[in-house]
């Protein structure tokens, strides 16, 4: 049991170690691109961000025209592989991080259909905002517009009626017609 359990284990191992091969560059479109393949030859070499290990930099490798690019055919060496530690003629040194060399485009990262689509959820969230404001803003006129009104009707001195628990139509007595009014005054100052 214990057998198969590392056999297992073995072949799982060697099975996730040709993923941790992973190419990075930035496409025509500025995109990062990530891959476990290498790019076409439509990729400069000055956009290439990282290489799996062993791959150096193939300035000097040319397509011999009868296949696809050579970019993952001529792996570098690596490091302690060299007998004396020189590189031969046909072998260009891996080329350090792009911090000497200016680039002619910088790539930016973004994607621009996601910036595009936050762009376009971003007016959509300001647009809903700007519609339950306007909404809210309705509301509280209809409010100040009906406040208004009762206050009008109170400030004439006349006898109003309101329904009571039942629903019949009965006079207000002068404690209701204060609550009224102070409850109308509320509203006048909260929504005018």
């Amino acid at each position: 049991m214990k057998l198969i359990k590392l056999l297992l284990l073995s072949v799982a191992m060697g099975i996730g170690a040709p993923a941790l091969a992973q190419w990075q560059w930035v496409d025509k479109d500025g995109r990062k691109v990530f891959s476990d393949r290498p790019p076409g030859l439509e990729v400069p070499e000055k956009n290439i961000i990282k290489r799996p290990k062993g791959y150096g930099s193939l300035k000097g490798v040319q397509s011999s025209g009868t296949g696809p690019a050579l970019r993952d055919a001529a792996p570098a060496p690596q490091d302690g592989d060299a007998g004396d530690g020189a590189a031969t003629p046909g072998q260009a040194a891996a080329p350090a991080p792009a911090s000497g060399a200016p680039a002619a485009k910088a790539p930016t990262g973004k994607d621009r259909e996601l910036e595009a689509k936050k762009a376009a959820d971003a007016k959509t969230k300001a647009d809903a905002e700007a519609a339950e404001k306007a909404k809210q803003a309705a509301a509280k006129a209809d409010n100040c517009k009906r406040a208004q009104q009762a206050k009008s009707m109170y400030d004439t001195g006349k006898a109003v009626r309101a329904p009571n628990e039942k629903g019949e139509m009965v006079f207000q007595n002068a404690e209701q017609r204060a609550a009224e009014i102070k409850r109308t005054d509320e509203v006048i100052f909260n929504n005018c």
